[in-house]
């Protein structure tokens, strides 16, 4: 799969200008169930599969929503994403310029150099400026003027036994609460850390992280089992204010530590 960034994917030499492109928007921070039905879709069209994302939660960095750490990592989401059957991950940059785009002048930049059939969205879409932006039913008739062949296919919102949404913000809040089990069965997978790189220190058979050196959100505190995924080795995962202690530690290379929650 290959990433790359939006102003490249749109700007007139583009590499996929003569592709038939099926294509989602969204931040997808944990790629739950939800989400893996929008993504599917794309997938299951038949058409050039994109995804499109962005460098940092648009809710976050307007201040809408309070500033935490992302549930994947860039390199975990992109190995996600490729598992499913991306071909491509196109990342916006959500700078002032991009955050100002009303979202007709948004739509008439994606689809100016490209052929884009499909666009797959869940039913509580938007774009734009939260104070004048499109949802998911209203998306179709705006994109007439720039692309008459595009469809949009609104899928509806999944919902639990409890007949409850599943929704990034609520696993988040099921995580801090230690709940990895509710979790996993949300994601439908495990919950997984991307420790490559984090800075550790040995203490007798345990590694020991800092909290704050993670970069995913964790529970706030708590002992749980869990799997280094490259060695399917068990591990005791022991989650307190300021530290990680995990043991055994593994023997694979720093830079590919993977920890799944397995309970």
């Amino acid at each position: 799969m290959n990433t790359i960034t939006f102003e490249d994917f749109v700007k007139e030499d583009n590499l996929y200008k003569n592709e038939e492109i099926a294509l989602c928007i969204g931040v997808f921070d944990g790629i739950h169930i939800g989400h893996q039905q929008i993504l599917n879709k794309v997938i299951d069209s038949k058409l050039f599969p994109v995804v499109i994302t962005f460098d940092t939660n648009p809710k976050m960095k307007s201040g809408r929503r309070k500033i935490e750490k992302p549930l994947l990592t860039e390199k975990l989401k992109s190995y996600y994403f490729e598992k499913m059957g991306f071909q491509l991950n196109v990342i916006i940059d959500f700078s002032k310029k991009i955050s100002r785009l009303s979202a007709d002048e948004f739509l008439q930049i994606l689809c100016k150099n490209l052929k884009i059939r499909k666009i797959i969205v869940g039913e509580d879409f938007q774009l734009g400026n939260p104070k004048a932006a499109l949802n998911a039913n209203e998306l179709q008739e705006h994109l007439i003027p720039y692309s008459e062949k595009t469809k949009v296919v609104i899928t509806k919102a999944i919902v639990d036994k409890d007949n409850e949404v599943i929704s990034s913000s609520r696993i988040r809040q099921l995580i801090k609460n230690g709940k990895m089990d509710v979790v996993q069965g949300l994601l439908g997978r495990e919950y997984r850390l991307d420790l490559g790189l984090t800075p550790s220190q040995y203490f007798g058979d345990s590694l020991l992280f800092k909290a704050e050196d993670v970069k995913q959100l964790l529970p706030s505190n708590g002992s749980f089992t869990g799997l280094w995924v490259e060695e399917n080795l068990i591990a005791s995962i022991k989650i307190e204010a300021e530290v990680i202690t995990i043991s055994p530690y593994p023997n694979s290379s720093a830079k590919n530590l993977t920890l799944a929650f397995i309970s």
